[in-house]
């Protein structure tokens, strides 16, 4: 709870959102503060808004998890869950709340197809087990997999997943995640002792450095995601919980 508080108030949209409130106060008590404030705040949106930036900052990020060869053999792989939304389905008949997260859903089926023999873990919160097991049924993947909605952040996903695969030595794992999320993941693997190969199943960056287009709102968002992993990867070293 205490970290969810700590990145509320410093993730770098919401920050943007605190100077201009700021800018507000000082410009209502006629200090020149409140125009420098309002002049940064509109400057850094200006250029989030022709520059990729989110783009920029995602991409050394993603680019350490590169996407391997096929392996000729895998015995066990692990999906990680990400920000699927439970209330949708909940609120709508049970349809929806895969959103712009579901490509390791998708990475999941491709992957059981490929590895019908591989044992598969699922781990994310109970919200996200709810949406992921239908819907792999529905995708005609009735293999054994194993469903883990303990899980509340990545420490917890490999924690609790590697208790539940208890992997032998010389086992090949996959490890299933967006690329900017497993640069992080794989870092607890390493703590926990799990070798694992990073399977990303998708990018947000192109791999030039360039983005076509100029979308403020994805900017901003690729720049608050390669924040928050770039700040999470910190935390987790400092607790001891990857290496």
């Amino acid at each position: 709870m205490l970290s969810k508080l700590a990145w509320f108030l410093v993730e770098p949209s919401h920050l943007l959102v605190w100077t201009l409130i700021a800018a507000a106060i000082q410009s209502a008590r006629r200090k020149i503060s409140g125009a420098i404030l309002a002049a940064l705040a509109a400057g850094w949106l200006l250029t989030m808004l022709l520059i990729p930036l989110g783009n920029s900052a995602l991409r050394p990020i993603e680019d350490q998890v590169p996407r391997p060869a096929w392996p000729a053999h895998v015995d066990g792989i692990l999906v990680l869950g990400e920000g699927l939304n439970p209330d949708i389905p909940r609120t709508r008949g049970g349809a929806g709340g895969i959103g712009s997260d579901g490509g390791t859903l998708i990475a999941a089926r491709v992957l059981a197809q490929h590895y019908p023999d591989a044992k598969m873990i699922y781990s994310g919160d109970e919200g996200e087990v709810v949406i992921a097991k239908p819907l792999f049924a529905e995708m005609g993947m009735t293999g054994p997999i194993l469903f883990d909605g303990r899980s509340s952040n990545t420490w917890e996903n490999l924690l609790l997943a590697r208790q539940i695969a208890k992997p032998a030595p010389g086992e090949v794992w996959l490890l299933v995640a967006a690329g900017f999320h497993l640069p992080r993941a794989m870092a607890v693997s390493r703590q926990l002792d799990w070798p694992m190969i990073p399977w990303a199943s998708d990018y947000l960056s192109t791999g030039n450095g360039r983005q076509s287009g100029a979308s403020l709102p994805a900017n901003l968002a690729h720049f608050d995601l390669a924040a928050h992993e770039a700040l999470g990867l910190l935390a987790y070293r400092l607790k001891g919980e990857a290496r």
